[in-house]
């Protein structure tokens, strides 16, 4: 028996099943998995009664139990996990073998074939993954992340990132053509990125899209569908939004396309948001923070469209049939009335114009964004500022926005110690407001 030419060997199967994989064929990776831990087991169960060879023993005792995983048997692997538990003094040799335990009691009810594509499939994923790290703005409850923070995350990037792929896909699937609303759907399904790891600290996750080939899905579509993630988070979510950068965003997608790419982002990445998001960069592993979206690139980015009052009335959608009688008497018969549950706009200003008090002229114009829901009326917020005022009608909503606008900026003028939250908003109304030091009380 020679042992290194074996490990050669086992390597060479290893190398390839890998391969296989990468091009979306589990059969044959699995059959190359099987012939690399049938050699790799041989070569560390020669090795067993050798602790003098160390630490090449350490070595191929993890190799084996690992390859004995990826091939899906499960139980050969335990043998060389607990040997090796047992036997190797080498610390960082067994952490990894105690997540190797790990990996194979949550694989041990599985069929061999089944356990080795679900832990390959899974690796493969982590290799592809992003990985983020959400941390609260403001450590008022600690270092912890709430459910809400989480929720208000994965939303908006969903939003974003399936709007982003079905951009894409659109430019390369159908060149350009209008995109069907059936494949629109099928694209939604598609991209729809698995979490492959996640831990506190304070909240830690990786994600990245499935790759595999699925039935009746081309190649075009698999490619795209593979990259999304990463080609969303480099092109789109760390994209720090200068100047040019969104001259070539502009270029490169239609005005309804950044509208719906970016209007998420701005919310999650708005000063307002109660987290910041941090990602890991893969040439560095170093954390990074993605910077804020502010006004001036919002009013670049986005499209506003003029509201009317007209508009703001009607939050509901019918369905009216309409005849003229011979005495031209016109009757109409509602068919369908359901009321909206949700809009979502944006609106400009150039002042403030609170009730009791002179309006206040601002500098540069600023986008409020409004949302009606259903459940809770009109929302009114100015994400830079940290500002937003609810009530059930738009024109009281926006007059009390006005005022709670201006008392926060009067309040903040009166304030000689600021925190760093009001420190940041008062940056914020020293660019839109000439002379806020006149609001002293």
């Amino acid at each position: 028996m020679k042992p290194k030419l074996l490990h050669q060997e086992a390597m060479e199967y290893s190398f390839r099943a890998k391969q296989a994989l990468e091009q979306g064929k589990p059969s044959s990776a699995f059959e190359l998995y099987i012939q690399a831990a049938k050699l790799e087991s041989q070569v560390a169960e020669f090795y067993f009664d050798k602790p003098e060879l160390e630490p090449t023993r350490s070595f191929l005792i993890r190799s084996a139990a690992f390859l004995n995983i990826k091939a899906g048997q499960i139980e050969d692997a335990k043998r060389f996990i607990f040997y090796g538990l047992l036997n190797i003094k080498d610390i960082q040799i067994k952490e990894q073998l105690n997540d190797a335990l790990e990996l194979a009691v949550s694989l041990g009810t599985l069929p061999t074939d089944e356990a080795s594509r679900e832990y390959n499939y899974i690796n493969l994923l982590r290799q592809r993954s992003i990985h983020y790290v959400l941390e609260p703005a403001n450590l008022a409850f600690g270092y912890s992340v709430s459910l809400e923070m989480i929720k208000d995350f994965s939303e908006s990037y969903l939003k974003s990132l399936k709007a982003f792929a079905i951009s894409k896909f659109n430019k390369v699937v159908t060149a350009g053509q209008k995109i069907e609303k059936e494949f629109i759907k099928e694209i939604e399904k598609i991209v729809n990125p698995l979490v492959t790891s996640s831990a506190y600290g304070s909240f830690k996750f990786s994600i990245a899209n499935d790759f595999l080939l699925r039935e009746g899905e081309s190649e075009d579509v698999v490619n795209l569908k593979a990259n999304v993630v990463s080609k969303y988070h480099n092109e789109i979510f760390v994209n720090p939004l200068t100047d040019s950068d969104i001259e070539v965003i502009k270029k490169d997608f239609s005005e309804e396309d950044v509208n719906e790419i970016f209007r998420p982002l701005t919310k999650i990445k708005a000063n307002s948001s109660p987290y910041k998001i941090g990602y890991y960069d893969p040439e560095d592993l170093k954390k990074k923070y993605v910077g804020r979206i502010i006004n001036k690139q919002k009013q670049k980015l986005l499209t506003v469209k003029p509201i009317t009052q007209e508009d703001i009335g009607e939050l509901e959608s019918s369905i009216i049939h309409i005849r003229s009688s011979a005495d031209g008497k016109v009757h109409k018969t509602t068919i369908r009335k359901e009321e909206m549950k949700r809009a979502e706009f944006d609106i400009d200003t150039i002042q403030i114009e609170p009730k009791d008090f002179a309006p206040l002229i601002l500098t540069e114009k600023i986008l409020l964004n409004v949302l009606f829901t259903s459940d809770t009326g009109f929302t009114i917020t100015f994400q830079d500022f940290r500002v937003d005022y609810t009530d059930i009608e738009f024109e009281k909503t926006l007059r009390a926005f006005y005022n709670v606008f201006y008392l926060k900026v009067k309040r903040l003028a009166s304030t000689t110690e600021k925190t760093e939250e009001e420190q940041r908003d008062w940056d914020i109304v020293k660019k839109i407001i000439g002379n806020p030091e006149v609001l002293k009380d």
